[in-house]
């Protein structure tokens, strides 16, 4: 059985490259480059020790999108309607 530490490099076929974030009773979580955060069952995994470095972040963050005429249009019905309602 294959020991892991938080922190370490590893690869795994299905899922490539990841970053070991906690290790918990014999289970694995792993942030994956390119398919997110996976738990994995230790004893049951074909994980491998990579010395591949993570990639750099892009720095680009989600931005919300501004509110449609439509959508304030229903915001406003609903709370007309609430404060019938009472």
């Amino acid at each position: 059985m294959k020991l892991f530490e938080v922190g370490s490099r590893v690869v795994e076929p299905t899922y490539g490259l990841g970053l070991v974030i906690a290790v918990e009773n014999g289970f694995l979580r792993i942030d994956f480059d390119e398919h997110g955060v996976k738990k994995f069952m230790t004893s049951l995994s074909q994980l491998e020790p990579s010395s591949e470095p993570a990639p750099a972040k892009s720095g680009k963050t989600r931005r919300r999108r501004k509110a449609t005429k439509a959508t304030k249009a229903t915001k406003a019905t609903k709370a007309t309607k609430a404060t019938k309602a009472t």
